[in-house]
């Protein structure tokens, strides 16, 4: 029968192990481990997770930069004339030919509104604008001649229909 085992022994290849003499006898000691608390280990452990966020963050930032321009443009690629100041100034310009511009429309129109009224207004000879032949009343007779002027009111607020007869000129 095999003689079992009492105890489990610590292998040997992990331990470092020193020779050393005490009273007179050499002793092969084991190096003593350095022990931690927790919070010694957990302190260590934050340093680490936060050392690896700022190398994780640093990466994504050097991700983040732009790629390095192959062919540069020229320094006056884009030139400025003027600057702000000299575009304030157009700008303004500009805001002043408009008031400008419709003021002049709003006078036009203006005008344009009295010259019709004004027109309007004005009256009109019109035998002497369409001429004396225009009202000719030679040889013509109004369709209800026969009933006086009382029937031809009556006539035209009945809302009769009139027919004109036309004269040729020999």
């Amino acid at each position: 029968m095999v003689k079992r085992k009492r105890h489990s022994k610590k292998p040997l290849s992990e331990a470092k192990l020193t020779l050393r003499t005490k009273r007179g006898r050499q002793v092969l000691t084991e190096e003593e481990k350095i022990r931690r608390t927790t919070k010694e280990l957990e302190a260590e452990i934050a340093r680490l997770k936060a050392a690896k966020r700022e190398a994780t963050l640093a990466k994504n930032r050097r991700r983040r930069q732009p790629k390095p321009i192959k062919e540069r443009k020229a320094l006056d690629h884009q030139p400025v004339l003027a600057g702000q100041r000299m575009d304030r100034k157009a700008r303004i310009a500009a805001r002043k030919a408009k008031a400008e511009e419709r003021a002049a429309a709003k006078e036009r129109r203006r005008q344009e509104k009295e010259l019709k009224e004004r027109q309007g207004a004005e009256e009109v000879d019109m035998q002497g604008a369409l001429g004396k032949d225009f009202f000719a009343t030679d040889d013509v007779e109004a369709p209800d001649a026969g009933l006086g002027s009382a029937g031809a009111s009556a006539g035209a607020s009945a809302g009769t229909v009139v027919e004109v007869a036309t004269v040729k000129a020999s």
